[in-house]
């Protein structure tokens, strides 16, 4: 999923920011081009970088994937257990 996310990026054609996809609806992890590292710097609190992604919209390439891991959001130490104990009951 990386290395797809990776290779969207595309600064000549202003893509900038890539984000899968899965069945239209968008996922995680977000690829940033380092042109936001100072915006991404800037975001406080749990509300991620959506009002970002919403700014830029212009630079997003979204990456159709299948599967629902792009659909999980890992953003604390808690839902990194609840995915680890959910993966090793599958």
């Amino acid at each position: 999923m990386i290395d797809r996310l990776i290779g969207a990026l595309d600064p000549l054609k202003g893509a900038l920011i890539a984000m899968p996809t899965i069945d239209g609806q968008r996922g995680n992890p977000v690829v940033w081009s380092r042109r936001f590292f100072s915006d991404l710097m800037n975001v406080e609190g749990d509300i991620g970088a959506r009002h970002l992604i919403g700014r830029y919209s212009e630079a997003v390439a979204e990456v159709p994937l299948t599967g629902a891991a792009a659909l999980t959001d890992v953003d604390t130490p808690e839902a990194l257990e609840a995915v680890r104990a959910e993966l090793e009951g599958t």
